[in-house]
């Protein structure tokens, strides 16, 4: 195991001005990065204590984290890069535009055809493809004019009833587009969405009934993060937050991920740098009505090659992944259908590794009109049920989760086309407590 770490234009123009804010386009920030010099590919950082952010941070002191219940060091070193298919985890790879939906748009993901360090590169345009394995850790790539958006979901809840429960995660820091970006959310197993977003973005279904959710943003061209907490659809972003930017703690790199860190309890949360003494946040939060939730990572592409607010490079990015932890964690059942999608030309059935077990639901995204599902082989049809969420437009793709009888181990879908292009359900797999 490793040990390191066709769209209206006032609409389009609100939602332009709406990015340009919470991407933060403003005046030049007022604090000067630290210079330091990059670890190998490879590896993770810490830092030594003197080096701390500027005053203005929220300045914390590094807590040991628990022993992890739950944790995945994505190792393998193939010769080439893998796509990732892990039957603990789901995985959700979603672009917005009808001529994206079979092959992604092409996008330099970083690693060479041979898993080479970056600056090296090699082209994606699969879906199976954008999430991949090189030098054991975990890469996700995505570009999308319309918008695109990867989630990563292990079968492990973080469970924080007892006390405090910690996420960790490591990742990159190099950021070649302020219009790509990736977040995390936390989510009560019966509210989550298999596809959440801010209802301000142009896609999807809008954000879960409750959740957390931590969000990369951007300041004075620096990247810092928000958490905000969802009570019955809406949002709110804890207070005394930090807008300081990590760029003032460390130099961006690709090839060294440093860890990033979530404790919460059922009253208190906090985000933050701990290898930098350094929180976004450390706040109390009222009482939320629920203390352990599902882990959802997303790396989201929102046209990161537009000049409007997409920062000094303009390059849809690949963010590097490893050493992904929860504690305390609780364990669920994942089986992943064998099919990536079903539409009106492909066969409408999947079938699953296993028998769906007892109380188990359906999962997945789905665009189209009338969709239904059998699983009795077609004898007998019944409506795809949504999962609680607060937009259902037609040319949107939208959660579903719904009871599957136990035993089951293959599902038929059928649908009639939307408007603007076919019905098609992605992404499909049977979860269980």
């Amino acid at each position: 195991m490793k040990t390191t770490h066709p769209a209206i234009l006032p609409v389009a123009l609100f939602l332009a001005g709406a990015l340009a804010i919470v991407l933060g386009l403003g005046a030049a920030r007022s604090t000067q990065p630290v210079q330091r010099t990059p670890a190998p590919e490879a590896a993770s950082t810490t830092a030594p204590a003197n080096e701390a952010p500027t005053a203005t941070a929220v300045a914390t002191a590094v807590q040991a984290a628990p022993d992890p219940a739950f944790l995945e060091t994505f190792d393998g070193n193939p010769s080439a890069p893998q796509p990732w298919k892990a039957s603990n985890w789901d995985v959700t790879v979603h672009s917005r535009d009808v001529g994206t939906w079979e092959e992604l748009e092409p996008v330099a993901a970083m690693h060479g055809s041979d898993c080479s360090a970056p600056p090296s590169t090699h082209m994606v345009s699969s879906y199976d493809d954008a999430v991949f394995l090189c030098r054991n850790h975990l890469m996700t790539a995505i570009k999308a004019e319309g918008y695109g958006v990867i989630y990563l979901t292990p079968n492990q809840m973080v469970d924080f009833s007892s006390g405090e429960a910690v996420v960790r995660f490591d990742l990159s820091t190099l950021r070649t587009s302020q219009r790509d970006w990736v977040d995390l959310w936390i989510t009560p197993y019966s509210d989550q969405l298999q596809l959440p977003l801010e209802d301000w973005l142009p896609d999807l279904s809008g954000v879960p009934r409750n959740a957390i959710h931590v969000r990369m943003n951007s300041f004075n061209d620096g990247t810092n993060f928000n958490v905000f907490v969802i009570k019955d659809f809406v949002a709110t972003e804890l207070p005394g937050q930090s807008w300081v930017g990590y760029e003032s703690m460390l130099t961006p790199d690709a090839k060294r991920r440093d860890t990033f860190e979530l404790r919460i309890s059922r009253g208190h949360i906090q985000f933050g740098m701990p290898a930098y003494h350094f929180s976004w946040v450390s706040a109390d939060m009222p009482e939320l009505g629920w203390e352990c939730g599902v882990v959802q990572f997303g790396h989201h592409s929102y046209n990161p090659s537009k000049s409007d607010g997409c920062g000094s490079v303009c390059e849809p990015n690949t963010w590097h992944w490893d050493n992904i932890s929860i504690s305390p964690a609780q364990p669920f059942s994942i089986l992943r259908a064998d099919r990536r999608s079903v539409g009106p030309d492909t066969t409408g059935s999947v079938n699953f590794p296993a028998p769906a077990p007892q109380e188990a639901h359906l999962r997945f995204a789905g665009i189209g009109v009338a969709l239904e599902v059998s699983f009795d082989g077609g004898a007998n049809w019944q409506a795809a049920q949504l999962q609680a969420q607060k937009g259902l437009n037609e040319d949107h793709f939208k959660s579903y989760w719904m009871p599957v009888p136990a035993g089951t181990s293959s599902v038929q879908f059928r649908g009639t086309d939307w408007w603007g292009g076919p019905w098609q359900v992605r992404d499909i797999s049977i979860w269980a407590k």
